[in-house]
């Protein structure tokens, strides 16, 4: 049994640590947002009557958007193979490499409705910029699998990212999630979504009006994360926490609460696993937390956009001359409008350039801008990002040696791929384990030819099944997708294969409706092919009638014809 207070007591530890850590947690992540969206000047402290320009040349986010770009792909999948290759017959009727085929076609049903390209791109994006990302899953039972078509099935498993900032481990130096004690997720919610869950979960109406909104929300992420509407009643937030707990029988149990009210106590979800998917960017010693690619280059950016702003200051303030002039001969000062003349008293024989003439300003050190201009490629070469790798090449000439160039630029961003492919490989772990505990004998989706059907099956049995789980996520760049182009060009220029395994082997995006002009080809060949096979019937038929090609009046003169005459004419046409 587990109580508010309780498990209020560890999300209050779990911040604790946060706020220890060197640099303290919170306002490093706080601080990696604003640098990346564009707040680079908030803390840097300027003179109130300082005239200084605040230019932001914001690196950062094109960096973070490059590699993300770089490391994500469209073509992601989860793959599932039996650790042994079995084909005995399972519970089914089925070897385990049929039911396996079964389950990764459910499992690329799962993912298109998770929309899984989009949010592995959205968590690659977190965890770049905080340092952690994380997936929570849970089983709705509200919600029917397949619309209409799923009968008195009900329950599917929901997908949603958690800000890493929100998690909270039991054991904060392990950045592995099973062997944890305890794993908290935390979020904020408006009170009256959380009094319907209490009663949805047995509470009474008036237990559940004890959830009232708090101010607790000094913890989240980012500045606007602290900012809530006031004065709203029930609708209003309330921080919740989940608590995930390892039972003493291996399976996870979990309740949630407020800072106050329990919502459910503890639930035996009798999983294997955690739901809980953890991303770092790059693992950190002795801590659940990763180092983000923004931390490092803050430093950098912050003296690149100071340099910026003194080069603006010293045009705004030397650009153009200024006019000095003597102030008893023109008391009333200078018009400087254009075309306009200017009064002088008494001028006298005094030289013009002593009555009114220009201050010329200093020229500016070229090496400043030569300086900035090193930075600058310092600062990319240092993150990994390089001319070539970017495209920033006018007309190359030797394509090998650049796509070689890129790849070889990619090299030190293959930790973070491997982190991401163990983050979707855990991710597909927890779908099996849902699947197992949760669907029991269900329709499931299967892919086919491009064509989706429903069959049943029992998923329990993957409760008992070996199953080994593998996803790549790797780069994904135009340059692969060019040499991928020039290949098959050389291909088809060489005879190997014809256009249309060219057209079909061709990325897309390249061929505007790529899939309706293959159908057209298609067709089109299969009406030639028709007509071929029409005309060679026709010859076939010719061959063996010799009169059958003959017209009417051909026919009249042959029957006229003696009978040595007509063999003539049938060895003739025989002949032809």
């Amino acid at each position: 049994m587990a109580d508010a207070q309780s498990i209020y007591n560890l999300y209050q530890a779990g911040v604790n640590y946060n706020n220890r850590l060197e640099p303290n947690y919170y306002d490093d992540v706080d601080t990696s947002v604003d640098m990346f969206q564009g707040k680079q000047w908030r803390g840097l402290e300027l003179d109130e009557d300082s005239d200084l320009p605040q230019p932001v040349l914001n690196f950062i986010r094109r960096f973070v958007t490059f590699f993300v770009a770089s490391l994500t792909t469209s073509n992601l999948k989860i793959h599932l193979s039996p650790y042994l290759q079995s084909t005995g017959v399972t519970i089914e009727g089925m070897s385990n490499v049929q039911v396996t085929e079964m389950v990764n076609s459910h499992i690329e049903f799962l993912l298109e409705k998770f929309k899984m390209e989009f949010r592995l791109r959205e968590a690659s994006f977190d965890s770049a910029i905080t340092g952690d990302a994380c997936a929570h899953f849970y089983f709705d039972t509200s919600i029917k699998p397949y619309g209409a078509e799923s009968g008195d099935i009900e329950g599917e498993i929901v997908m949603e990212l958690v800000d890493g900032i929100n998690i909270i481990f039991g054991n904060p130096n392990c950045n592995e999630t099973e062997p944890q004690p305890y794993i908290l997720v935390v979020g904020r919610d408006t009170v009256d979504n959380l009094r319907k869950e209490a009663i949805e979960q047995g509470m009474s109406e008036n237990e559940a009006g004890q959830i009232v909104s708090d101010s607790d929300y000094q913890w989240q992420l980012g500045a606007n994360g602290q900012i809530e509407n006031e004065n709203v009643d029930e609708y209003g937030k309330a921080l919740f926490i989940y608590c995930y707990k390892r039972n003493e029988n291996g399976t996870i149990s979990v309740a949630k609460s407020t800072p106050t009210v329990m919502i459910f106590d503890e639930i035996d979800t009798e999983l294997s696993y955690y739901p809980i998917a953890w991303l770092n960017w790059e693992k950190q010693k002795n801590t659940y937390h990763g180092r983000s690619l923004v931390t490092d280059l803050i430093p950098t950016q912050i003296f690149i956009n100071k340099m910026a702003a003194m080069i603006m200051y010293h045009l705004m303030m030397s650009a153009f001359p200024k006019l000095v002039y003597d102030e008893n001969l023109l008391p009333d000062g200078v018009d400087n409008r254009v075309g306009r003349s200017i009064a002088v008293d008494n001028i006298g024989d005094r030289p013009m350039n002593t009555i009114i003439d220009q201050i010329q300003p200093g020229n500016m050190s070229p090496q400043i801008i030569q300086a900035l201009d090193t930075i600058v490629g310092y600062f990319k070469e240092t993150a990994g990002i390089s001319d070539a790798s970017i495209g920033n090449i006018e007309n190359p000439k030797n394509t090998s040696a650049l796509i070689a160039i890129q790849e070889a630029t990619s090299i030190p961003l293959g930790n973070v791929a491997a982190n991401m492919s163990e983050w979707m490989e855990n991710v597909g772990q927890i779908l099996i384990d849902m699947m197992g505990t949760y669907y029991g004998i269900r329709p499931l989706v299967m892919k086919q030819e491009g064509q989706r059907s429903l069959h049943e099956f029992d998923f329990s049995q993957l409760k008992s099944m070996w199953l080994n789980v593998g996803c790549s996520v790797g780069e994904s760049t135009k340059y692969s997708e060019i040499t991928v182009i020039q290949t098959l060009s050389n291909l088809l220029q060489g005879g190997y294969i014809d256009f249309m395994q060219f057209l079909e082997r061709v990325p897309d995006g390249y061929v505007t409706q790529k899939q309706e002009l293959i159908d057209d080809i298609k067709m089109r060949m299969g009406m030639q092919q028709e007509e071929a096979e029409t005309e060679s019937e026709e010859t076939a038929q010719a061959q063996e009638d010799p009169l059958a090609s003959l017209s009417d009046e051909e026919l009249v003169y042959f029957s006229q014809q003696p009978p040595e005459v007509q063999e003539q004419l049938l060895a003739q046409a025989a002949g032809m």
